[in-house]
């Protein structure tokens, strides 16, 4: 079966798509919450990220089964629209498939 140029093309764009989804620096997965106060653990959606000075970030989240809440991370590597989760150790931890999802143009519900 002869290579053609559009399958080159195909395949040269199936490997960038895949290279998007990669992490160099497993540490960019996750992050630790610093906020002494009540959160519910479980996942959720980013719909907003705000800047704190001098001491990270604030994800404020929609939370799959609990309603919305907000958090204070320490490091400030989350964009909006990304799935992350929750855990009961105080991190939290970025959900694979999230940076596909958007590549794809996949819509929300």
């Amino acid at each position: 079966m002869p290579v053609t140029t559009l399958r080159v093309v195909g395949y040269v764009l199936l490997a960038l798509l895949a290279s998007c989804t990669k992490y160099w620096d497993p540490e960019q997965a996750e992050a630790n919450i610093v906020s002494a106060g009540n959160f519910k653990a479980g996942s959720g959606e980013i719909y907003q990220v705000g800047v704190l000075p001098h001491k990270g970030c604030r994800l404020y989240l929609r939370m799959d089964i609990t309603g919305t809440q907000s958090v204070d991370i320490d490091k400030c590597n989350f964009m909006q629209g990304e799935f992350v989760d929750l855990t009961n150790d105080g991190r939290v931890v970025r959900l694979s498939g999230t940076s596909l999802n958007e590549a794809l143009g996949n819509a929300k519900p």
